[in-house]
């Protein structure tokens, strides 16, 4: 069995800044539609990847036949409307693949390009669940950034108000997330909200006095500005808001991202170990967000001392 057949839109080799997208049987319209606006962005190429899942059908030659030409009418179909929503200029390629499963296959593929874009369809619960196994699988695992795009998006008008917004989590080491958003802001002409939150429902029960609770969070801003602050001189053009909230992180980003043509976590949660892993705020986030969510792999940052803090924060 030829276990990556490609379509024959494929070229050989794959330039590093490619957008990677990944489109199923169902299609794909919003990812693809995002990826081509990245592409377009970043002057970038963009490829289709659909992976075939044969099943019971790998012993029927003719059903897998049949099986591999339904997967090449997805590509295709797929690549045509790239093309045709980026126009003459936009380079597409696009391929099938079927060598392994589908979140090594997807992990695989992203290391070969600068950006990974899926799409988070509204499902029944069964299929909901193996979606989301498989987005939350590609995203604690791939080596660039993972953007899950949800089903319907459309590209904004040009010339359209928009916002980034970033979780905080921990402000002495979220220098590196918050320079992919101020980045990401940048280039999009976008301003930039900065979310932190924390919810200790004992800290804010009637009997804890309102000084502890004001004391609280102003440490929490102090701590927020100075990790802005030297980021703010390098992207002046970017305006910045900054919410620092006593709110569950999970209910700020969403409500944040109703708001928000992007919002932006990172992957790791601080109180997991080293490794590929998906802090509970940020599967909620990939979950439900009403717009696109970018997972930023983690980056090493120099530890700033910190102030004791409230046990849930916003973040991955």
């Amino acid at each position: 069995m030829d276990s990556t057949r490609p379509t024959d839109q494929t070229a050989p080799g794959r330039p590093d800044d490619t957008i990677v997208v990944a489109v199923g049987a169902e299609g794909a319209a919003g990812a693809v539609a995002f990826a081509v606006q990245e592409a377009e962005r970043h002057h970038a190429p963009v490829h289709v990847v659909h992976v075939v899942r044969a099943g019971a059908a790998n012993g029927y030659p003719e059903l897998l036949a049949d099986v591999y030409a339904a997967a090449d009418d997805t590509v295709g179909s797929a690549v045509r409307l790239a093309r045709d929503l980026g126009g003459p200029g936009t380079v597409v390629t696009g391929e099938r693949l079927d060598s392994g499963g589908l979140v090594h296959d997807l992990v695989d593929q992203g290391r070969g390009g600068a950006l990974l874009v899926l799409e988070r369809r509204a499902t029944s619960r069964l299929h909901h669940v193996m979606t989301r196994s498989t987005l939350n699988g590609v995203a604690a695992r791939a080596a660039v950034p993972v953007v899950s795009v949800p089903t319907g998006w459309r590209r904004p008008p040009a010339g359209a108000a928009s916002v980034v917004t970033v979780g905080a989590q921990d402000a002495g080491e979220a220098e590196p997330l918050l320079r992919t958003a101020f980045e990401l802001a940048r280039e999009r002409g976008s301003s930039l909200r900065v979310v932190h939150s924390w919810w200790a429902r004992g800290l804010w029960s009637p009997v804890i006095d309102t000084t502890v609770r004001a004391d609280w969070e102003g440490r929490a801003r102090r701590e927020l500005e100075a990790a802005v602050e030297p980021l703010r001189a390098g992207f002046p053009e970017v305006p910045v808001v900054l919410h620092v909230r006593p709110e569950p992180p999970v209910e700020a980003l969403l409500d944040a991202a109703g708001r928000s043509g992007l919002v932006v976590v990172g992957r790791r949660h601080h109180l997991l170990p080293v490794g590929s892993h998906l802090g509970p705020v940020a599967r909620a986030v990939l979950d439900h967000a009403t717009c696109p969510v970018l997972i930023a792999p983690e980056a090493v940052a120099p530890r700033r001392s910190r102030t004791r803090r409230a046990p849930a924060t916003t973040g991955g």
